[in-house]
């Protein structure tokens, strides 16, 4: 019955070690590729960032081994308060300024483009908010709804295209 495990000779390979070669090397090899492919691929940009409040943590730490002056502790102290309260401001200008951005962009494109492409995406309540407020209501609206200028030129080209 289980006479083609144990028979081989001196120069064959055995029909076990072929029906464990015929399925190990594709899954092996399969497993090997794909654990490559993640490698080069799944890299995250953001892993050599630190997080704030571990370097934070480390510099007052690093503070309170290298210094032991109370004056000048209190002076970098503030550094680091005025280094932090300045990050925070340009995070927030940059942002507030892409808004404004963005909102003029959408402006420039013209109410006619804006309404249309509220008509062809069918977004529901782009004209009670035309007809209450006009073009400032409209391009606030699309901003809440997560749609900007190049979304809008897209399908202004794609319409081209196809017509």
């Amino acid at each position: 019955m289980f006479e083609f495990l144990f028979d081989c000779s001196a120069f064959e390979i055995s029909t076990t070690t072929q029906l464990l070669n015929n399925i190990l090397f594709p899954v092996v090899l399969f497993l090997v590729i794909f654990w490559l492919m993640c490698e080069i691929f799944l890299i995250d940009d953001n892993l050599p960032m630190v997080y704030e409040e571990f370097t934070s943590g480390v510099v007052k730490t690093q503070i309170d081994e290298d210094i032991s002056d109370q004056e000048d502790r209190s002076n970098i102290e503030k550094l680091l308060a005025s280094m932090a309260a300045t990050s925070d401001e340009k995070q927030s200008k940059t942002a507030l300024f892409d808004i404004d951005r963005e909102g003029e962009s959408l402006k420039a494109l013209g109410v006619r483009k804006l309404r249309d492409f509220c008509k062809n995406r069918k977004i529901k309540g782009y004209a009670a908010v035309y007809n209450q407020q006009g073009i400032d209501g409209l391009v606030e609206f699309l901003l809440q709804q997560q749609i900007y200028a190049r979304n809008i030129e897209q399908q202004v080209e794609h319409v081209e295209i196809s017509a």
